[in-house]
């Protein structure tokens, strides 16, 4: 926290928090003082007239529109005070504690309901603000007069008011206070300037105390040893002035503290505190020091060291006690600045120990603010809420009054999915709405692996450029999944592994084919893994798709080439006029089905086409028979190489001969070609020319 936060009893103990603002004196006229039996100058009429209650604190401002009235004390200053009068409901025997804290000499006047002064004070409050401490004399609405050691005509203030219960007890001990009346029927003595009350004190020996008087009389403390010496006394100059006694315990022994007063009223009420030296920080007193200005207003009031903040958390706390899981609940302070400056009050809120939310806002001089932040717990249970160094609440969130499965928003881009009495092996859906700039989360089924209450959390969050490969998919944001299940009964939590997701992605955001868009899922390694997905729907407006997943992180849209295809050969040679066998194996990694023809080339050349249809991640296996010249080949599929073939000429046969009947032919020498059905025509060619030799010899028979 930049700015410490003090208690009420810290600021009754701080010397000086303020600078003291240099007085513009008016014009001086004569008035004389008003004494504390005396009634109190009527006021003029005005409608800047405040009401307090107790418990309360309120801030204002003396201005040139509040009433006017003689000097509250005689302190050699005349003309017209202003004062606002803020008043108050009390009953008889009230002990009040009004506290009064602004940027210059304060003084405050109590006034009963007749109109009499009850009290007043100047610098009975830190540095040269102004406390009053007194017991209400009857019913009826008191008036506080909220004035100035000075004739000044503005200034803002923060105004207090307590109601204080007077402790029975006769001892104090170092660290407690005690509230005390001193009255017609306390102990009176000229040695302790009239009626007093009295108190055992211990402490250790080497303590070094320091005793301090709050009161609106001239307050005064004695320390008196077992054998009945003085050894430490203070007494206040004037009336209102604080006292604080310090003494350094020598033995192991009990003191007896007297509380008294040197005006010899008779009755007073006051605030005893006590703690050991040091315990307070930034101690100062009133009085000028080397460090000040040196500018006095000729009774002894000077400003003292440079301006400050003072913060003063007076109240915090949660708007409920209970709320249903998804609602908002409000965390508020109310923070008062008693010192000369702005401060800021920068605190966390906590829940479970966490923080959750932070305050960081600015309070002006004697002003107040109140301050609020907003919480959303995201699980049911009782929650522990509350500012570091103070109390603590417990918030309880149950779960909605919706069935089972449903999800509630808890806050924008958010939402929570609930469902109680889940037992193992049970697939639960939830159903989601959370959107981002393109795509719609809509639901997410978890498997559950135990029994309890499974809570799955869905946050939209950002992927920046380390998102998933998303070519023609503008969609820039993925969603956070965290599902768990908490045992029946229990605190314990254990993480959900798998489940499926549905995303729906608009259209205007698709400028890819449909079956290219799958989900992707982050790895610990944060690594884009492509998980099974399937195109569940499409409209002119919309593709939605869903996938399976072994592991709950952060999923995301992206793209994939959803078709591949590769080959192979049955052989890489052969001879002429055989066949060989080409087969492809066509894969779809994407998320619909995909009609894909496969073409089959030899030297570049397509000798089939053979077209499939494949479903989303499932393959299709096609075959073609080549039969190739001889020679070698390049096959492909789709372009690819599946390898190279040759192909081997075939051999020629060679003529069996006839040594019995040999056979001679006339016919012209030919190179044999190769190919289907030469052998036949060398046979025909041969018996023809055999049939001619024959019919010449018998046309040359005698």
């Amino acid at each position: 926290m930049s700015e410490q936060t003090h208690s009420r009893s810290g600021r009754r103990r701080r010397a000086s928090t303020r600078l003291a603002v240099v007085a513009v004196v008016l014009a001086v006229v004569f008035a004389g003082p008003i004494a504390s039996t005396t009634m109190v100058a009527a006021a003029q009429s005005t409608q800047d007239t405040r009401e307090i209650a107790y418990g309360e604190t309120v801030s204002g401002a003396v201005d040139s529109v509040d009433p006017v009235r003689e000097a509250p004390v005689d302190n050699g200053h005349t003309g017209d005070f202003y004062y606002e009068p803020v008043s108050f409901e009390g009953s008889a025997g009230d002990v009040v504690d009004i506290e009064l804290y602004g940027p210059t000499d304060t003084s405050l006047v109590l006034v009963g309901p007749d109109g009499t002064e009850v009290s007043m004070n100047e610098d009975g409050g830190p540095g040269n603000n102004s406390q009053v401490v007194a017991r209400l004399p009857e019913d009826g609405t008191y008036t506080i007069q909220v004035t100035s050691h000075f004739p000044e005509k503005s200034y803002e203030y923060l105004l207090s008011l307590e109601n204080l219960t007077v402790d029975e007890k006769s001892s104090v001990s170092i660290g407690e206070t005690r509230v005390g009346v001193v009255d017609d029927e306390s102990s009176e003595s000229t040695r302790f300037g009239g009626a007093y009350d009295e108190y055992r004190f211990d402490a250790e020996p080497g303590d070094e105390v320091e005793i301090t008087m709050h009161g609106s009389v001239d307050s005064a403390l004695y320390l008196i040893d077992r054998e009945g010496q003085v050894v430490a006394q203070e007494v206040a100059p004037y009336a209102g002035r604080d006292v604080t006694l310090e003494y350094t315990v020598e033995q192991e022994r009990s003191y007896r503290l007297i509380v008294g007063s040197g005006d010899e009223d008779g009755e007073f009420a006051y605030v005893l505190e006590t703690r050991l030296a040091g315990s307070v920080d930034d101690q100062t007193t009133d009085e000028p020091t080397s460090e000040t200005s040196g500018h006095t207003d000729g009774g002894g009031h000077a400003p003292i060291g440079p301006p400050e903040s003072s913060l003063n958390l007076m109240s915090n706390g949660l708007d409920v006690t209970s709320a249903t899981l998804g609602t908002p609940v409000t965390y508020s302070v109310t923070v008062a600045n008693y010192g000369d400056a702005a401060g800021t009050f920068n605190e966390s809120v906590l829940v479970n120990g966490a923080e959750a939310a932070r305050f960081n806002g600015t309070v002006e001089p004697y002003t107040k603010r109140t301050m609020q932040v907003t919480l959303t717990p995201n699980q049911t249970g009782k929650h522990s809420v509350g500012l570091p160094n103070e109390t603590t609440e417990t918030l309880t969130i149950v779960p909605p009054d919706s069935p089972d499965g449903n999800t509630v928003s808890l806050a924008d881009g958010t939402e929570m999915g609930i469902k109680q009495n889940t037992t193992s092996g049970e697939t639960v859906p939830f159903e989601f709405r959370v959107r981002t700039n393109g795509s719609t989360l809509r639901t997410v089924t978890v498997n559950a692996s135990g029994s309890g209450t499974m809570w799955l959390e869905a946050t939209s969050t950002p992927l920046g450029a380390d998102g998933p490969p998303a070519e023609g998919l503008s969609v820039q944001h993925g969603f956070a999944l965290s599902p768990s299940l908490q045992s029946n009964g229990t605190d314990a939590t254990t993480a959900m592994t798998d489940g499926t997701v549905t995303i729906e992605v608009n259209r205007s955001a698709l400028n890819t084919s449909e079956a290219s868009v799958v989900v992707y899922r982050q790895s610990e390694t944060g690594d884009w893994e492509p998980l099974p997905t399937t195109r569940v729907s499409s409209t002119p407006d919309n593709v939605t798709y869903s996938a399976t997943t072994d592991q709950f992180s952060t999923v995301a849209l992206g793209t994939v080439t959803p078709v591949t295809s590769t080959g192979s050969l049955s052989t890489t040679s052969m001879t002429a006029g055989e066949s060989a066998t080409v087969t492809a194996t066509v894969t779809n990694s994407g998320s619909a089905a995909v009609d894909h023809t496969v073409n089959f080339e030899v030297d570049g050349q397509t000798v089939r086409q053979q077209t499939v249809t494949v479903s989303p991640g499932s393959e299709q296996t096609v075959t073609a028979s080549i039969s190739p010249s001889a020679g070698d080949h390049e096959v492909t599929v789709g372009g690819e190489s599946v390898g190279t073939l040759t192909v081997e000429q075939a051999e020629t046969p060679t003529p069996t001969e006839d040594s019995s009947t040999p056979v001679t032919t006339d016919a012209t020498e030919t190179t044999a070609g190769s190919g289907p059905g030469f052998g036949v025509v060398v046979a025909v060619l041969a018996l023809t020319a055999g049939l001619l030799v024959l019919g010449r010899r018998r046309e040359n028979k005698p």
